[in-house]
């Protein structure tokens, strides 16, 4: 009855999980930049899985000024967005970007991400660095390889766990050897 329990664990530790998170509640990491009054807030994965999109969340409030932010990899992708600020502080504004699973093909470590902002006329802002983990997850036929093998190697001690008990059983029907005799119980 207790191998019931053990397999549900088993399933839940080696369910696949989905990694694409959109929230900024699910983001582990956070950096915060301050120019003068006003602040930006990223929220990111500091983990980018090849094969699935990659989010950068940013928060500003609405009186900050009128920017565009780069975010470009060293050698790799880039993109721009265009920060629209109010002019005067209504509440916090929220935007994204994404960067999709097949920028990268193969894994890195401390990659650098550099945010880079603009200013409405022209003037170089601050450039930030973000040092960002490049990770290729396991093939998924690995994944399924390593559930039949579990499986596989439960089945075998099962059964060796029923063999011996069997063999206890008929050891105890016909009695054990002592010194030539057989003994009944």
């Amino acid at each position: 009855m207790r191998l019931y329990p053990y397999m549900a664990v088993i399933l839940l530790l080696a369910s696949n999980t989905s990694a694409e998170c959109r929230d900024k509640e699910c983001m582990p990491d956070t950096y915060e930049h301050s120019d003068g009054g006003s602040a930006i807030t990223f929220y990111y994965d500091s983990v980018f899985q090849i094969g699935s999109n990659w989010f950068i969340i940013f928060e500003y409030d609405s009186g900050y000024s009128e920017d565009t932010i780069s975010f470009e990899f060293g050698e790799g992708p880039s993109k721009t967005v265009k920060v629209q600020g109010e002019g005067e502080f209504i509440g916090m504004i929220e935007e994204s970007i994404s960067f999709p699973g097949s920028s990268f093909a193969n894994e890195e470590f401390h990659k650098k991400l550099f945010i880079n902002f603009t200013q409405s006329n022209g003037e170089e802002g601050k450039l930030l660095e973000l040092k960002i983990h490049i990770n290729k997850p396991p093939a998924e036929d690995l994944i399924f390889l390593w559930g039949g093998m579990t499986v596989f190697w439960l089945s075998i001690g099962l059964y060796v766990l029923y063999i011996s008990n069997k063999f206890r059983e008929l050891s105890d029907k016909i009695g054990v050897e002592n010194n030539g005799d057989r003994e009944k119980n």
